[in-house]
């Protein structure tokens, strides 16, 4: 039982900072959010990149590499997220969320039409939530476009040689599908409540171990 507690009790009391410390995170995602909202878009550059809901301005070029990624929803219908590799003429490729696009099957990917000129958007850098865990390896096929199954902004940058961030198109943009949600729910309720949930089974596993050693020495 003492090697179950001192086991276990390290593991939950993380388990829980940890979900502290996404909240925190959150707020001040929610923060970046809200101030970003009374401000224009800006030239991109190596720093506005880093700069999470930032609305940046680009001159550029689509190319053909793209990535659908499975298992969204939208108004009903489930299709794909489109991610296309952009080459902006100033900081160079780039990944951009077009949006959403309507499944036609399993078996057949959707058409995606795409402007072969250089084009000006204005898209959104938007930051990495973190990845829901999954079991097993994520195998993608060979070739473009690319069926995935997670938004693994980092393994698509690297694949795609791109900067390693997601760029959402807003409504009314140039090329853009269904635009990708911008009222992402930002608030750290969520987290509180899993942090909550952690401790609290930190506290039964102790009075649990009090009262085995208790009972134990009375008996």
């Amino acid at each position: 039982m003492t090697l179950f507690f001192l086991l276990m009790m390290p593991i939950l009391l993380s388990l829980g900072s940890w979900q502290l410390q996404r909240g925190e995170y959150q707020r001040q995602l929610e923060n970046q959010y809200l101030l970003q909202l009374t401000q224009l878009p800006v030239a991109v550059s190596d720093t506005t990149l880093s700069q999470p809901f930032q609305a940046l301005r680009l001159v550029g070029l689509y190319r053909p590499e793209m990535f659908l990624v499975d298992n969204q929803v939208s108004k009903g219908r489930t299709g794909y997220w489109v991610y296309q590799v952009f080459d902006e003429r100033s900081v160079g490729p780039l990944l951009i969320n077009r949006g959403f696009v309507a499944a036609n099957g399993r078996a057949q990917l959707p058409t995606i039409a795409t402007p072969d000129s250089s084009i000006a958007l204005v898209a959104t850098v938007w930051p990495q939530l973190g990845l829901i865990p999954a079991w097993g390896s994520q195998d993608w096929a060979e070739g473009w476009p690319k069926r995935v199954q997670r938004a693994n902004v980092q393994r698509m940058a690297a694949l795609a040689n791109t900067w390693p961030a997601e760029l959402r198109l807003e409504p009314g943009q140039p090329s853009v599908l269904e635009p990708a949600p911008f009222a992402s729910r930002l608030a750290d309720d969520k987290h509180n409540g899993y942090a909550a949930t952690w401790f609290g089974l930190a506290v039964v596993l102790l009075l649990g171990y009090l009262y085995g050693g208790f009972s134990k020495r009375d008996r």
